[in-house]
Formats: structure tokens, C-alpha cells, sequence
């Protein structure tokens, strides 16, 4: 697969300008299109994503790397794209089109136009695509018309919207990437395979719908419905940001981690393989385990504390009383929601009774005897409901609860159970890992002594700094484990009330099933994104670990490991994690394999479309992500970089793999309008040309 044409009219700065590139042959798959800042490399880019997925690109061109204004919007984007020459010249469209060969006789070609009016206003657009097999054009088919989705077609023919930023991306975006923690850069890259973007874009929109459904509730509390949901938006909100809060912390104590092991390592360097240097690193390695485990011990004792001791605390008395009381409330809602649907009815049935009765009662009844009938009918409806069930709650008590809150607490209360026994051996470990770490401490104070020139009490001097902020550190974590944990339950009583609220106030809406289908589709959405992540990230990783092995001029990294969270490692040969520092080269090179092994974990065989392709490497990675580039040479690559990136003397290093370069060349025609103009088969030239 390769794009085979590009060509744009009145489009930035180009008035007139078509690339041809041809189908990748004889170990030849690069394209270099060359040109100095401001000449229109990104223009094309820009004008790839425009054709082919209109006024959606916005959003793929943020995520590969191009400003655009996001709070202008398409209309302004456009208008600022008109060709300046055009637009004084009257002119009154401006066109991309683009033409993608899977084969050289099966192809699409896809035209996008856009319309202006005589004050350089958009108007309106047209996206035209065309097939092509066996050579022979099949008949156009409008975007938008006749059932026909373009979009649809890009999903089978070419590249889905949301993969395509693996494909098509600013160099200066690798950059950015490679700023950003690891974490992140797997997450972003992991959700965009995935569409988890697309995902959240339909719960967004499903969430917008169910609002505008509800508008036309009426005899409803609007005012207390609102409340109960700003008072929801505000806790979720403050549980975010207690996560946020949660993620900083850790990645401070890895960091303080990874600073202390870095100084048990040289600790080991210094005393020139010591087992005395070498024996203290364990201890305290040991002793920050155990310090480790005491605080999981702290938590389970807490968590018994504040969960199901209370429970204990209340009596078997007062639980069976609870539990027997939910239950009848449960037995009574039951009972009731059957009584509301089999009430209403009364009347019809009547009706219905009278009206079939009508001709048989002869002579007809009085009005007195038609009276008593109708109170016998209505002495038997009721008796059908009345009095409620046996096992039913004579009274309400927790109306605070919904029902699938009832359902919860009989499950809660399942799970209380808690011996004397349990307490004891938590009490007893918290005790014995105390007692261990008071052994450790005594060990390594007993090792320090060792120490005859200061070079290890300088060591441990730092090590002991770090103690101070790691403990601090650790208590914060569990501070906030703490208020995650109340926020979460505030969450889901406020949630709980606001649906026990919404459900009253849809019970009479006819749009009620639409609302309901509408919130169990999201609830699906919300439990499947968590669960995508685990179907992909160990392709991704072996990907990404071939791609990086080719790419580092450094053979250190035997293995990248992912896991479901997101998080890597780079492994040595030893399976031992790396934790030298990282040069910013090699984060880009780490940011540039996952964009890569994206790519391949895809199964997509597109074209590369790289602007700015090099950005701050040094010579070596530069050679090895040109040679990763050119390696599969069934891939057309297409690069537009300026003079220092590939510059005359890389571009003769490559000459053996171009088929096609261009010389973007710029002329100002008019105050602030300038041109663009293409050369073919030219690049830049040497330093003595």
C-alpha cells in the first residue's frame, strides 16, 4: 500500500502543486520532500488528514503533533487555509485530493473541496471518493449521500481515523511524547490502539442525550435532583484529584527509590566488591521490605477497624434485626412495584366489564345496583394487593437506600464475619515485623563500623537523607489511600440517591427506555476500557522491544515489559531491571518504538508520513531510525525534514533507497501571501553548490 498522489489547489501556500510518489520497488521505499521552516512541509501533512477525514482531523492532528486552535473550531481553520493568492484572484474553493494504491490496479482516490464565499467565508464541502480496480474507475460516490459513509471506507481500505496518528505524525510530537513518564506515553498510545478515544467520545454523547431526554420530565424535583448531582460532580471530581494526587506521590517514591538503589550500587562500586558493602545493601533493601509489608499490616488492621468491627461491635442482636429489616423492605418494594403496575388498571377493567355485560343483564341495573357492582369490583382489584405480604416491613426505615443498595448490604453483611483469631494474627505480624526491622537496624549500624576511610558513612549519610522524605512519603500514600476510600463510599451514597432520585423522576416519561438503554450502554463502556489494556500490552511489548534493539546504539536493553497498568521496564540481559539515568535521545528513541510497535500491533501496512522527522538525536540514532525506516522496503516512507535533519551528505548515505524527493522552494508574491512551488528529483544541495 502506498499513496501514490497528493495534490492540492489553493490550499496554505501551494496555488497549483501535485507530488506523484511511486509504489515502492528494488529497495526502494523512501521519499524525502525537503524544505526549510515555513515552507510547507506540514502543510502536507495537514492537508493528508483534511482530505481524507474532514472536519474530524482536528482532533488526529492534535494527536499527531500539529497546533491547530481548538477553540476556533473547522470553520476558522479553513479560512485561514484558503490560498491568500486565490482568495484575491476570486477564487472560490480550495481542494485536496489524494489517491491510495493497494496494488498498481486497484486504488482510492478520495477529493475533498471546500467552498468560500467572495469574503473568503466557508460555505460548505464535498468529499468525492472513487475506487479504482483493474484500472478501471468505478462511479464517484458523494460523502454523506445515498447511505454512503467515507469514513467506512478509510476503516477497510486505508487507515481508521484514530490509528492514523501512528502512521502520520510531526517528529515534534515523538519529542513531547518522549518528555512526558512512560506511563503515559504507553496509556496514550495503548487507548488510541484500542479507541478508547472513541469509546469515551460515545459515553460523552450518550450522557449529553440522556440529559436532553429528561428535559421533558415534568412534576419532578428538579432542584433536589440537581443538587444531589453537582454534590456527586463535586465529590467524583475531588476523588480524581485525589488519584492525581496519588499517582505524584508514587512517582516521587520511585524516584527517591530508584535515587537510593543508584547509591547502593555505587556503594558496591566503592568498596571494590566488599561482602560487607555488598551485605549492608541487602539489609537495607530487606529492611525497606519489611517496612513495606508493615504497611500493608497497618492497612488490613485498619481496614478491619473501620469495616467490620463496628459490625461486631453492634451485637448479633442488632445485625439480625438490620438484616431482617432490609429484607422485609426488600419483600415490601417488591410487593409494591406489583401493586403499581396492577392498580392503574381498575378502571379499564370497568369499563371493559360494563361494555361486554351491557346486553346480557336484563332488565338493565340501576343506577344504585350499577353502584354496587362497581364497588364490589373494586373490593376485589384491591384484595388482590391488599394487605401487603406477611414477610413484608410494616415500615420503612432506610429510605435512603436504592434497592440495588439493599441488595449490596445483604452481601455486606455476608462478609462481616471476623473471629478473635484474625485480630491476633494481624496484631502478632505487625509485632514480629517491628521486631524484625529493630533486628535489621541493629545489623546495619553493626556494619557501618566497617567502614574505615568515611566513604561508606558518606554513603549511608545520603541513604539516610532519603529515609526521612521515603517514610514521609509512605504515610502520605497511605493518608490518601484513606481519603480515596471516603470519598469513594461519599460517591456511591450520592450516587445511589441521585439514581433512587432520576429513576423517580423518569418512572412517567415515555423517553425512559430510551435513558435506560442509553445508561447501561455506558456502564458497559465504563467496565470494558479498564479491561482492553491486558488484550495487547505483551504484543506490544515484543514489538517494542525489536523496534528499540534496532533503533539504541547502546546493547544493553534486552527486553522492554509492560504492564496492564501501563507501567515498563527495561531489562538487561539478566531479566534485572535498567536504572540508569535516560538521555533525552533515548526517551525519544523509547517514545519513537512505541509509535513503531503501535503501528505493527495494529496489522495496518500504511505508509509512514513524518514531519520533522529527526528532531534532537544525535548522528547515531539518526543512521539507525533512517536504516529502521528503509529496513522494511515494502513500506513507502515518506519524510518532509528541513537542511539540518537530513541534510546533503545524509540524503547521499540514503540515495540508494530514495524513489522520489522534492525541493519545497517559498516566494513572497504579495504583503503576507507567499508561494510554494515544488521541484521534482531535487533535495538539497551540497555545502560547495
Amino acid at each position: 500500500m502506498w499513496i501514490s498522489c497528493i495534490e492540492l489547489t489553493n490550499f496554505k501556500s501551494y496555488r497549483r502543486q501535485v507530488f506523484e510518489l511511486p509504489c515502492p520497488s528494488d529497495g526502494r521505499n523512501l521519499v524525502l520532500i525537503g524544505g526549510l521552516n515555513g515552507f510547507g512541509k506540514t502543510t502536507i501533512l495537514e492537508a493528508l488528514y483534511l482530505c481524507l477525514y474532514g472536519k474530524d482531523a482536528l482532533i488526529h492532528l492534535a494527536r499527531a503533533g500539529l497546533k491547530t486552535d481548538e477553540m476556533s473550531g473547522y470553520p476558522t481553520f479553513l479560512e485561514r487555509a484558503f490560498n491568500g493568492e486565490a482568495r484575491l484572484a476570486g477564487a472560490e474553493f480550495m481542494t485536496v485530493r489524494v489517491r491510495v494504491n493497494r496494488s498498481k490496479t486497484s486504488a482510492l482516490d478520495v477529493t475533498r473541496k471546500w467552498f468560500f464565499k467572495a469574503n473568503g467565508t466557508w460555505t460548505e464541502e464535498e468529499a468525492i471518493a472513487r475506487l479504482v480496480d483493474r484500472n478501471v474507475p468505478k462511479p464517484p460516490r458523494i460523502d454523506g449521500k445515498s447511505g454512503f459513509s467515507l469514513i467506512e471506507l478509510l476503516d477497510d481500505f486505508f487507515v481508521p481515523a484514530h490509528i492514523a496518528p501512528f502512521f502520520f505524525f510531526d517528529g515534534e510530537e515523538v519529542k513531547k511524547l518522549a518528555d512526558q513518564s512512560r506511563v503515559e506515553q504507553v496509556k496514550q498510545g495503548l487507548e488510541g490502539l484500542l479507541g478508547v478515544v472513541l469509546l469515551r467520545t460515545l459515553s460523552e454523547r450518550l450522557k449529553n442525550f440522556e440529559s436532553t431526554q429528561r428535559t421533558g420530565v415534568v412534576n419532578v424535583d428538579h432542584e433536589k435532583l440537581e443538587s444531589t448531582r453537582v454534590e456527586l460532580s463535586r465529590v467524583e471530581a475531588e476523588l480524581i484529584e485525589a488519584q492525581h494526587e496519588r499517582q505524584a506521590l508514587q512517582a516521587e517514591a520511585d524516584r527517591i527509590r530508584q535515587e537510593r538503589e543508584t547509591l547502593l550500587s555505587r556503594m558496591t562500586a566503592a568498596g571494590a566488591g566488599s561482602a560487607d558493602v555488598s551485605s549492608l545493601g541487602s539489609l537495607i533493601e530487606e529492611r525497606e521490605q519489611f517496612r513495606t509489608e508493615l504497611g500493608k499490616c497497618h492497612q488490613q488492621l485498619e481496614a478491619v477497624l473501620t469495616g467490620k468491627l463496628p459490625f461486631h461491635l453492634a451485637g448479633s442482636t442488632i445485625l439480625s434485626a438490620f438484616r431482617s429489616q432490609i429484607g422485609g423492605e426488600l419483600r415490601w418494594f417488591d410487593w409494591e412495584a406489583d401493586r403499581r403496575a396492577l392498580e392503574p388498571r381498575i378502571t379499564a377493567f370497568e369499563q371493559a366489564f360494563f361494555d361486554s355485560t351491557a346486553t346480557d343483564i336484563k332488565p338493565p341495573l340501576t343506577e344504585e345496583q350499577t353502584k354496587a357492582v362497581q364497588e364490589g369490583i373494586t373490593r376485589a382489584w384491591t384484595s388482590l394487593f391488599h394487605p401487603p405480604p406477611p414477610d413484608a416491613a410494616s415500615e420503612i426505615v432506610h429510605r435512603y437506600l436504592s434497592k440495588e443498595a439493599r441488595h449490596d448490604t445483604f452481601a455486606f453483611l455476608d462478609s462481616v464475619d471476623l473471629s478473635q483469631q484474625d485480630i491476633d494474627d494481624l496484631l502478632e505480624k505487625q509485632e514480629s515485623l517491628n521486631r524484625r526491622i529493630e533486628d535489621l537496624g541493629r545489623q546495619i549500624s553493626r556494619l557501618e563500623g566497617l567502614d574505615r576511610d568515611g566513604t561508606l558513612a558518606t554513603f549511608k549519610k545520603s541513604i539516610d537523607e532519603l529515609t526521612a522524605p521515603w517514610d514521609r512519603l509512605q504515610d502520605a500514600i497511605r493518608n490518601n489511600e484513606r481519603k480515596q476510600g471516603a470519598l469513594e463510599n461519599r460517591a456511591h451514597a450520592l450516587r445511589a440517591t441521585y439514581e433512587r432520585e432520576r429513576q423517580n423522576a423518569d418512572h412517567s416519561n415515555p423517553a425512559r427506555t430510551l435513558i435506560e438503554k442509553s445508561e447501561r450502554v455506558r456502564r458497559v463502556i465504563s467496565e470494558v476500557i479498564p479491561n482492553l489494556f491486558p488484550l495487547k500490552v505483551q504484543e506490544l511489548a515484543r514489538e517494542m522491544t525489536k523496534v528499540y534493539r534496532a533503533l539504541a546504539h547502546k546493547d544493553i536493553v534486552q527486553r522492554i515489559d509492560i504492564r496492564n497498568d501501563g507501567s515498563t521496564r527495561l531489562l538487561d540481559r539478566s531479566g534485572k531491571e535498567i536504572m540508569a539515568d535516560r538521555s533525552a535521545g533515548e526517551n525519544q528513541i523509547f517514545a519513537t518504538a512505541l509509535i513503531a510497535g503501535l503501528a505493527r500491533v495494529s496489522r495496518i501496512s500504511a505508509p509512514l508520513v513524518v514531519d520533522t522527522p529527526l528532531g534532537r538525536l544525535d548522528s547515531k540514532h539518526r543512521q539507525n531510525i533512517l536504516n529502521f525506516w528503509t529496513s522494511d522496503t515494502k513500506r513507502q516512507v515518506i519524510l518532509l525534514s528541513q537542511d539540518e535533519e537530513v541534510d546533503h551528505s545524509f540524503y547521499m548515505r540514503l540515495a540508494d533507497r530514495v524513489c522520489k524527493s522534492y525541493l519545497l522552494e517559498h516566494t513572497q508574491v504579495a504583503d503576507g501571501i507567499g508561494r510554494t512551488t515544488a521541484t521534482e528529483d531535487a533535495y538539497f544541495p551540497g555545502g560547495d553548490a
